[in-house]
C-alpha cells in the first residue's frame, strides 16, 4: 500500500473511532457529546474550517431542538440523541422536514428567521453527508421555507446613544449595594457600549479582543470576524481615550498587560475578584441593564427593542446618514456580501424623501 493510500485509510479509521471527540472540544462546546457521532464529526469539520465558536454552539442547540421534536412526536421516552445511528437518520424524508417546519411555526410560534436558521442547520449537515458519500440526496433542499419580510434595522439615534452613555455614568438611582458593584466596572461598561456604537463590532468580536489587537500607535483595533477573517477598525482619538481610561481605572494587579490578555475583563461577585475575561452572555446582560436604566433619560427607548447587536446597527446607520458609501460600511462591519449591508440604505431613502418634501418651486 502506498503512503497516500495509507493516509486515505487513516482518515476512514478516524471517522469510526468511538472516542472521536477530543476532551478540549467537550470542554469548549456545551452538550456536543450528547449528539450522535456523525454529527460530532460534522461539527469538528466546521471547527477545522474556522467557523466561530458561537456558530458551532448554535448548531449544537439547533440539532438538540430537532431531536427534542423527534422524541416528542415519536412518543418514545427512552429516545436519546446520542444513540441515533447514521442509517436511521438518513431515513428522514422531505415530508418529515415539512412537518417539523409546521411545528416550529404553528406550535412553537418561532419567527421565520429562527425557523430558517434551524432548517439551514439540517441542510448543511446533509450537504456534508452527501459530500462524504454517505447519501445521495438532501431532503431539505426541496422544502419550501417561510418567507422573511424585509425590515428596517432598529437603531439608536445619535441623541439616544448619548443619553445611553450618560445613563451608564449616572449611578444616582442605584441602591448602595448596586452602586458598590456597578462602580467596579463602570469604566468598562462605558467603554464596551461606546466601542460597540463607535466601531460596529459584533458583541462576540468585542469579547475576544486581546491587548495585542489594540494598537494605540496606529489607532486601530484588529478583529477576528466570522470565518476567522481579520479586519482592522480605525479608532477615533476619543475612542482611544475611553479605552485608555477604562484600563487605567482597573487595579494594577487585575489590569490586562500581556499581549494575549483579553482587553475586556469581568468580575466575579461571589469571590469579589476581577476575572481575566468576560463572557458574551455577561456583556449582553449588562447592556440590557444599562438600556433599561437609560429609558428614564430617553422615553423613545421605551418601545425600541434594542440589543447589543442593535448598537452595531446604530453605528452603520450613523455612517450611512453621514454619506459614507455602502462598500466602506461593508468593510467596517465585516459583511461577506454588500447585499447584507444594503439594508442600511433606508437612511438614504429617508434623506431623499425629506429633500423632495423641502423642495419648493413656487
Amino acid at each position: 500500500m502506498s503512503f497516500f493510500a495509507k493516509l486515505n485509510e487513516l482518515h476512514k479509521k478516524t471517522d469510526i473511532k468511538t472516542d472521536f471527540l477530543p476532551e478540549a472540544i467537550k470542554q469548549q462546546y456545551r452538550k456536543i457529546e450528547q449528539l450522535p457521532l456523525f454529527i460530532q464529526q460534522y461539527l469538528i469539520s466546521r471547527v477545522s474550517l474556522g467557523y466561530s465558536k458561537q456558530t458551532i454552539q448554535r448548531y449544537i442547540y439547533d440539532y438538540h431542538y430537532f431531536f427534542h421534536y423527534v422524541k416528542r412526536v415519536s412518543e418514545d421516552p427512552s429516545f436519546q440523541p446520542a444513540a441515533v445511528t447514521l442509517e436511521d437518520f438518513l431515513q428522514i424524508e422531505k415530508a418529515a422536514i415539512e412537518h417539523y417546519i409546521t411545528s416550529l411555526s404553528l406550535e412553537v410560534e418561532n419567527e421565520p428567521r429562527t425557523i430558517n436558521r434551524k432548517i439551514s442547520a439540517l441542510q448543511s449537515l446533509f450537504d456534508y453527508l452527501v459530500k462524504k458519500g454517505e447519501t445521495t440526496t438532501n431532503p431539505v433542499l426541496g422544502v419550501e421555507r417561510p418567507k422573511v419580510g424585509k425590515r428596517d434595522p432598529v437603531f439608536l439615534t445619535i441623541n439616544e446613544a448619548q443619553l445611553l452613555l450618560k445613563a451608564v455614568k449616572d449611578t444616582s438611582s442605584l441602591s448602595f449595594r448596586q452602586k458598590k458593584y456597578a462602580e467596579k466596572l463602570l469604566a468598562r461598561d462605558y467603554a464596551v457600549i461606546y466601542l460597540l456604537i463607535s466601531s460596529g463590532l459584533r458583541i462576540s468580536e468585542l469579547a475576544n479582543v486581546k491587548m495585542k489587537d489594540f494598537d494605540k500607535g496606529e489607532n486601530i483595533l484588529k478583529v477576528q470576524g466570522k470565518g476567522n477573517k481579520e479586519r482592522s477598525i480605525p479608532l477615533s482619538y476619543e475612542t482611544i481615550d475611553v479605552l485608555t481610561y477604562y484600563l487605567d481605572s482597573l487595579p494594577i494587579k487585575s489590569r490586562p498587560k500581556q499581549s494575549e490578555d483579553h482587553l475586556f475583563i469581568g468580575y466575579d461577585f461571589q469571590s469579589q475578584e476581577y476575572t481575566k475575561q468576560v463572557t458574551v452572555s455577561a456583556l449582553q446582560k449588562m447592556i440590557q441593564r444599562q438600556l433599561h436604566r437609560a429609558k428614564q433619560y430617553a422615553p423613545s427607548l421605551q418601545h425600541k427593542p434594542i440589543t447589543a447587536h442593535k448598537l452595531r446597527h446604530s453605528f452603520a446607520t450613523a455612517l450611512v446618514s453621514k454619506g459614507v458609501d455602502v462598500l466602506t460600511v461593508q468593510s467596517l462591519l465585516g459583511h461577506e456580501s454588500v447585499a447584507t449591508t444594503q439594508v442600511y440604505a433606508h437612511v438614504q431613502d429617508d434623506a431623499r424623501k425629506e429633500a423632495i418634501t423641502r423642495l419648493s418651486i413656487s
